[in-house]
C-alpha cells in the first residue's frame, strides 16, 4: 500500500478501479446539529462498494483494498469541519491488521472504525481490545441484518449500535418487526451503546426515530454523501433547509 499524504496519491489495488471517499453527516436528534460523519467509497465506474468488497473476499485481497479505502479517507480528514467525528467502515480481520496503526495514526480528531456486517472469523473481543488501544470508537453497522445480531452487539460492547435501514423501514404496524427494534435497542443499551438509526428519509422518519429512543440519525433527509470540498455548501443548505445546525454556521 502505497499512500503520498493527498487523497489522489492513494493507489489503486491492481484490479479494481480508483475509489474517490464522499462523506455523510451524523445527526444528534437530541440536539438536532451535525455531529460527525461516515466515510464512504465510491468507485469511478460506479461499481457498488460490496461487490468490490466481495471480489476483494474471493481473490484474497479483501483487507488491503479496506486499508488503502481507510488511508484515503483518513488522508482528506484534515479537511472536515473541527469538532466532527468521522467513521470508517472495516472488517474484523482488517481491524486486527498491524498496519492500521499506521494507517490511522495520522487522525487528530474523534474517529471510529464500523464493523461491517456479515461472518468474521476475528475474535470479537480482540477487534473491541484494538480499537480501543488505537484509540478510536467501535460501532456495529447494520444490526438487524444477517450476523449483526444481539449476539455480537453483547461481545463486542461497541460504543455506537447503527440499526439497519431496511428494519427501521418497515411498517410502524409491523409488530414482527417493532420486537426486533426492541430487542436490538435493548441490547445497546445493555451494551452502554449509544444508538443509531439509519435511513432516514424523511421528516416522519426523524420523528419516528426520535419516538423510539434513538440517538443519532444519518440518511437522505439529514445529507447526502458528498465530497469534501462541498461539505460547507451541504451544512449549510442542511441548516437552511431542516435546521441542522454544526459548527461555523
Amino acid at each position: 500500500m502505497t499512500t503520498r499524504g493527498t487523497a489522489a496519491a492513494v493507489e489503486p489495488l491492481d484490479g479494481f478501479p480508483h475509489a474517490r471517499i464522499v462523506f455523510q453527516p451524523i445527526v444528534d436528534l437530541r440536539s438536532w446539529a451535525v455531529v460527525g460523519f461516515e466515510a464512504l467509497a465510491r468507485f469511478d465506474d460506479g461499481g457498488s462498494p460490496p461487490s468490490y468488497l466481495a471480489h476483494a473476499e474471493e481473490l484474497g485481497v479483501r483487507e488491503e483494498l479496506e486499508l488503502l479505502l481507510i488511508a484515503q479517507a483518513v488522508a482528506i480528514t484534515p479537511e472536515l469541519p473541527e469538532g466532527m467525528s468521522v467513521t470508517v467502515n472495516a472488517s474484523g480481520a482488517t481491524v486486527l491488521r498491524e498496519e492500521l496503526a499506521a494507517v490511522v495514526a495520522p487522525v487528530t480528531r474523534r474517529w471510529g472504525v464500523e464493523i461491517t456486517e456479515g461472518e468474521t472469523e476475528a475474535d470479537l473481543a480482540a477487534v473491541r481490545e484494538r480499537v480501543t488501544a488505537l484509540g478510536g470508537g467501535l460501532l456495529v453497522d447494520d444490526a438487524g441484518a444477517v450476523c449483526a445480531d444481539e449476539t455480537r452487539i453483547a461481545r463486542l460492547r461497541p460504543d455506537v449500535v447503527k440499526i439497519d435501514r431496511g428494519l427501521f423501514w418497515q411498517p410502524a404496524g409491523d409488530r414482527d418487526a417493532r420486537a426486533r427494534l426492541d430487542s436490538l435497542l435493548a441490547a445497546a443499551r445493555e451494551a452502554g451503546a449509544g444508538v443509531l438509526v439509519e435511513g432516514v428519509a424523511d421528516a416522519e422518519h426523524v420523528e419516528r426515530a426520535i419516538a423510539l429512543g434513538f440517538d443519532y440519525g444519518q440518511g437522505y433527509h439529514l445529507g447526502m454523501p458528498t465530497p469534501v470540498d462541498q461539505i460547507g455548501e451541504l451544512l449549510s443548505d442542511l441548516h437552511r433547509s431542516i435546521g441542522v445546525d454544526a459548527p461555523g454556521l
